[in-house]
């Protein structure tokens, strides 16, 4: 046995990250002077390094190159560790330098954790508690996590200008939200099965009226049949909803988006057709499977960290989910009471801007609308007042300028006009979600509508 060695590896980074903390044998830490980690290379001004440090064993008959690939396993996951807190990308192609030598892990007195001013100690504290307290199988369920989270990362920074792994970013976080879920799947079983007892009970003794031993073994076969169709047939969306719901952070919005996302993620992982005669700004590199995406990919990324944080027990990434969730759009359901009980009515343009009834505002129309949910003369009705009443303000006009060209070919009369006249001064003055009104056109066939008036009032060249 060569006894105890140290693998080390070094990647020039930013200067935001100010790190020195122990971890699974092995040594995070920062420094300016690389010349005390590699004699060979001078001291550079305003550069700053990121050094890591695995303490290994290695055989006789192995050679010191070998450190690498034992090392490589808590190399993984020490990036992926770094790139939860910090939502900053690391990976292995970054590292230089590489070395292995005969010693022991050098240790540090000195224990820090800063990034871009936000202290992280605590939480790494955590982890390595979670770590050391935690039996083999949920160890492994967190590497796992945190590697595909990682790899999420990387693939997002890879498509921003090219959206080339948009489909496969997508199922790398739905593989973690699914993967965790599986961890409270069993509480969840337990109560579907504890559900099924009571009920079939309840049919078999006061609407059957068996009791002693006959009770008992219907009640027995019975209750394993109604078992086997529930269990079998769970939906991977009940799971993960179920999983939010133990975390503590489920509400019916976050049930929209779920159902929402898992049917994306099944237009992803299924197939299916894609060919599609037209397509839109930016123009795709392969035809997508995924058409429209209400929500941006950093929201999806910090909902399954926060995921992974609950199932830490760590409080990290809560007030970016807080300040996300802000974005969900209220249900289908929320907004079908809202019309059917015509609350809108008791609202003035200011309270709906606002979103005072239940964060529902005109844009949560258009939302629908554009979905194809809400039918337009339902939503009809619920803007008439805010139309007909048009103020001149950018930010409004933005928010409802789409349903006003979804709705205004079902119009008539004084309504009509009015719809167009909001529709000329949003050209005019570029008050669009899009940057022409083309744009817009483009886009609201993209998805399947057909607005006529907006488009002949641009062949006529009313608007441009």
């Amino acid at each position: 046995m060569k006894g105890l060695t140290t693998y080390t590896t070094i990647a020039e980074i930013d200067s935001a990250l100010d790190i020195d903390v122990h971890i699974l044998e092995s040594r995070i830490f920062t420094t300016t002077d690389i010349s005390k980690i590699h004699p060979s290379k001078p001291k550079e001004k305003n550069k700053n390094y990121l050094c890591i440090s695995i303490e290994i064993k290695l055989e006789e008959f192995e050679s010191v190159t070998d450190g690498a690939v034992y090392a490589r396993p808590r190399f993984l996951i020490i990036l992926g560790v770094l790139t939860f807190l910090t939502q900053e990308l690391f990976i292995p192609f970054d590292f230089f330098g590489n070395s292995t030598v005969v010693r022991k892990l050098e240790k540090s007195d000195v224990e820090k954790f800063e990034f871009k001013k936000t202290n992280h100690l605590e939480d790494i504290r955590l982890i390595i508690a979670f770590i050391n307290s935690s039996d083999e199988n949920d160890k492994r369920l967190f590497y796992s996590l945190i590697d595909r989270h990682r790899k999420a990362l990387f693939l997002e920074k890879e498509s921003e200008e090219n959206m080339i792994h948009n489909d496969e970013i997508l199922l790398s976080h739905f593989h973690i939200l699914e993967l965790l879920s599986t961890k409270y799947y069993s509480k969840q079983k337990q109560l579907i099965k504890q559900s099924i007892s009571q009920f079939s009970e309840h049919l078999l003794k006061d609407i059957y009226l068996l009791d002693g031993n006959h009770l008992q073994s219907e009640q027995n076969s019975k209750g394993k049949l109604v078992e086997s169709v529930f269990l079998s047939e769970l939906p991977v969306a009940s799971k993960i909803m179920f999983m939010f719901q133990e975390q503590g952070i489920l509400t019916n919005r976050l049930k929209t988006y779920i159902l929402d996302l898992v049917k994306d993620r099944n237009s992803v992982a299924h197939g299916r057709q894609v060919y599609q005669e037209s397509v839109i700004f930016p123009v795709p590199p392969f035809f997508p499977l995924v058409r429209n995406r209400e929500y941006s990919f950093e929201m999806l990324r910090i909902l399954s960290a926060r995921a992974i944080s609950l199932f830490l027990g760590i409080n990290h990434l809560e007030e970016e989910w807080s300040d996300f969730q802000e974005y969900l759009h209220p249900s289908f359901e929320e907004l079908n009471e809202f019309i059917s009980k015509k609350r809108y009515e008791k609202l003035s343009a200011d309270d709906f801007y606002e979103g005072i009834d239940n964060d529902i505002t005109p844009y949560t129309i258009v939302h629908y609308l554009l979905n194809k949910k809400l039918k337009i003369d339902r939503a009809i009705p619920v803007l008439s007042n805010i139309i007909l009443n048009y103020r001149e303000v950018e930010e409004e006009t933005v928010q409802i300028i789409l349903a006003i060209v979804l709705i205004v070919d079902e119009l008539t009369d004084k309504l009509k006009d009015k719809c167009i006249d909001i529709i000329k001064i949003s050209a005019k003055k570029r008050w669009l979600p899009n940057f022409k009104m083309r744009d817009v056109l483009y886009q609201l066939e993209y998805l399947g509508h057909k607005p006529k008036i907006l488009r002949e009032m641009i062949s006529i060249g009313d608007i441009r």
